[in-house]
């Protein structure tokens, strides 16, 4: 009986496809080709049919090559069930420890791994910084690097360029270079291999030209270094990093939605401890009985149908808009968001159970889960690109609630973020109750204003102090920006352009927010300081591109 028949059967149809395209293959480094031990096999990535043909060297002994690819191929209905038959790898290119295990166990079953180290295809035609996954394989399992470049695939089908599925005749040059065992420091290591693939891409290059003849000046496959079209490698590093952001940004994203689901789990657990506490009564029992309430009790309940209908709009807003924003693992986002909403539906019948009986039991949890959903909500680029439009000149902190940790103590991401912005030319305005003991003279060197409030401050005295310390310092309203987290901040955050307000704040201030941001143990306010430095401080330029983060 056939090893993998299904990979056997792929592989003569591809040869056939390949005949019939007239591609014409130079393979050299045959000798390194391990006969029956396992390796982790790194590729160049400079085309979508790259993994097709890199295997090709590696039937000199009957070896299949599992390869590592985005998690997006195995979702596809035709293509998805090929890949699982032979054996490849998927990887979730925001969560990536899944598809590491696999690969090592593959690996420790002496069978072949290729894996992209770039991640993703090289609009420069170069070597990209790599990731160091496939080191940390080698170092994990003992098994060597076994590097195999490939130059001309590109010219077949590559990112934004049209697609040469026809018999174009195209050469493609392979080499296989010996193996290679990584030591000591990942990183380092990283960078050595990025040493070898980049030296010897560039030797593969200078054989295609001599062997295929002159490269063309200006032609989209050809890399800049050689008098060709394609971006140059920093030109092509700057899109990457784009997506790395996004990669990045979906990591903490589903982070965010874990914990908000683990919320809504206790928090149904919670909502029906409170149900069950005040008997078996039915909510028609209890809208039966509402004939007899005060007008004090009527008007609660008001105020309880008014929340369960925020509590639902919001989440579900945040669901959509979650969705809709993701640019990277969609489908693992959707299912992501998918789950969450189940949990949240479970949670909301507890919730409605409990609010028949007594919603004062429950509220101030159905206030803390609306300002997590929005918090989430608000972190996501496409409200960003709305929340943000102009640059605000003066930053406002109620200090107890958006700066100070419960010591009364500023971290130093927080001081730092201050310093930066002071450094850049906002005048900053630190709010404190009489006990608060702001320790701010690392910021003597900015615009920086310390402003007591009177012992229960109340909404107007915080309004007032706000009002007129801009007009001390000639700041109109709508260019300040207010952080704020307690209730007596609510009139003041309609006086400012900008009102912030912390996820774990007051419902009067939630309830009216523009931008809701996470608590100060999260770091909520440095990194909303930065994202506002990076858009509109960064090298002293204006940046109100749609891309910015």
């Amino acid at each position: 009986m056939f090893k993998d028949p299904v990979y056997l059967t792929i592989i003569g149809l591809a040869r056939t496809v390949f005949f019939a395209q007239g591609l014409k293959f130079t393979v050299k480094g045959w000798e390194n080709v391990p006969k029956d031990s396992g390796a982790v096999l790194v590729t160049n990535h400079t085309g979508y049919m790259d993994f097709t043909y890199v295997g090709l060297p590696f039937r000199k002994h009957r070896r299949f090559v599992r390869f590592m690819a985005k998690k997006e191929v195995f979702d596809h209905s035709i293509a998805g069930p090929i890949m699982r038959a032979c054996k490849h790898i998927p990887v979730d290119r925001t969560d990536g420890s899944k598809s590491f295990e696999e690969a090592c166990a593959k690996l420790e079953n002496d069978e072949l791994v290729g894996i992209f180290p770039e991640s993703t295809i090289s609009r420069s035609f170069e070597v990209k910084n790599l990731k160091s996954g496939a080191v940390r394989m080698a170092q994990r399992t003992g098994k060597p690097i076994i590097p195999v470049l490939i130059v001309g695939s590109q010219r077949v089908w590559t990112k934004g360029h049209p697609k040469h599925l026809g018999r174009s005749n195209t050469p493609i040059h392979i080499t296989v270079l010996p193996p290679w065992t990584p030591e000591g420091d990942p990183a380092e290591a990283t960078e050595k291999l990025h040493e070898i693939m980049d030296q010897g891409v560039r030797q593969l290059w200078d054989e295609y030209a001599a062997e295929e003849g002159p490269l063309p000046k200006g032609a989209y496959w050809v890399p800049a270094r050689l008098g060709g079209g394609a971006p140059t490698f920093e030109e092509a590093q700057a899109e990457d990093l784009k997506v790395e952001e996004e990669r990045q940004r979906i990591r903490h994203l589903r982070g965010d939605l874990a914990a908000f689901k683990e919320k809504l789990a206790e928090s149904a657990r919670e909502f029906g401890d409170s149900a069950r506490e005040f008997g078996d009564q039915t909510r028609q029992q209890f809208l039966d009985a509402s004939q007899t309430m005060s007008a004090e009790s009527a008007r609660r309940r008001e105020q309880t149908t008014a929340l369960l209908a925020q509590f639902r709009q919001s989440v579900e807003q945040m669901a959509d808009d979650v969705v809709a924003g993701a640019k990277e693992s969609k489908e693992s986002v959707r299912t992501a968001t998918d789950s969450m909403r189940v949990t949240f539906r479970e949670a909301y019948v507890q919730l409605e159970k409990a609010s028949a009986s007594g919603v004062e039991q429950t509220q101030q949890t159905v206030y803390r889960l609306i300002g997590q959903s929005m918090m989430i909500r608000d972190k996501l680029p496409q409200r960003l690109n709305r929340l943000i439009t102009a640059q605000p000149e003066t930053f406002i902190f109620d200090y107890p609630a958006s700066l100070a940790d419960d010591a009364g103590n500023i971290s130093e991401e927080n001081m730092k973020a201050l310093q930066q912005l002071g450094d850049a030319g906002a005048t900053i305005v630190v709010l404190h109750e009489p006990g608060d003991k702001p320790n701010l003279s690392a910021l003597e060197s900015v615009d920086l204003q310390v402003v007591e409030l009177p012992e229960g401050a109340s909404k107007l005295d915080v309004t007032n102090a706000v009002v007129s310390t801009l007009r001390k310092q000639a700041r109109k309203e709508e260019t300040a920006i207010l952080f704020a987290g307690r209730s007596n901040f609510e009139e003041a955050t309609q006086r400012v352009g900008m009102p912030v307000v912390m996820a774990d704040a007051d419902w009067a201030l939630l309830k009216n927010a523009d931008w809701v941001i996470d608590t100060v143990e999260h770091g909520g306010v440095a990194t909303t300081l930065q994202l506002l430095h990076d858009r509109f401080c960064d090298d002293g330029e204006d940046d109100n591109s749609e891309d910015g983060k």
